[in-house]
């Protein structure tokens, strides 16, 4: 940001090769001026373009388009967006993986809506399973608290599990039956550190499960 707004940065040693490298090319694309408004309310068009395209090769699926990316300022700040859309009252609840960053309980009860939690097993390497999802789902609904969304952290925060394919798809299902939103939390993704672990992204299982998942 510093080398975009301040160019003579650039002709300096106090800005990295490679972020030097990103100032020119956010010049070349950026249309507007470093710091102004953008040209709509979703981000720069640039670098929505960007994500689209980092999540396509990600997932191998060629769906993603820069007009379904909506830049936010930082994770917490779209949670908190998405938070506000999703609880309309009281009796509205978010299922949220236990141990979990606290910033979902937190927004949860500042939008006045019920914390439905789903409990990791330390034991199984803080796995969760399907049965464990739905029993939370149940025992919400019988307290006339009905489900909006489900929350998955994948890698885990503070846990650092990695989610098999069996689990996330067992997951989709429950959203599917139960007609709630899956918010996949995956900001750790480059994050792995179990041994013969790989991360899998929620889209692309969801691309891989086909329909009608992937309606």
């Amino acid at each position: 940001m510093a080398g975009c707004i301040y160019r003579p940065l650039l002709e300096t040693d106090a800005i990295s090769e490679d972020a030097k490298e990103r100032c020119h090319l956010i010049k070349r694309e950026w249309k507007s001026p470093v710091g102004a408004y953008t040209q709509n309310s979703k981000g720069g068009e640039f670098f929505r373009k960007s994500v689209a395209e980092f999540i396509n090769r990600r997932d191998g699926v060629d769906d993603s388009h820069m007009d379904k990316v909506f830049m936010c300022n930082g994770a917490s700040e779209a949670v908190r967006i998405a938070f506000a859309s999703l609880i309309r009252n009281s009796t509205d609840g978010i299922l949220v993986p236990i141990p979990q960053y606290p910033l979902y309980s937190a927004l949860i009860t500042l939008g006045g809506g019920e914390l439905m939690p789903y409990y990791l097993n330390e034991e199984k390497g803080w796995t969760c399973t399907v049965e464990d999802i739905q029993r939370s789902i149940d025992e919400s609904q019988m307290n006339g608290v009905s489900p909006r969304a489900i929350v998955v952290i994948n890698p885990g925060n503070p846990t650092g599990q990695v989610m098999e394919r069996e689990t996330l798809e067992g997951i989709v299902k429950i959203a599917y039956e139960n007609q709630i939103l899956v918010m996949a939390d995956e900001v750790y993704q480059q994050n792995i550190y179990k041994e013969g672990k790989e991360f899998l992204s929620m889209r692309k299982v969801i691309a891989e499960m086909g329909e009608p998942y992937s309606n």
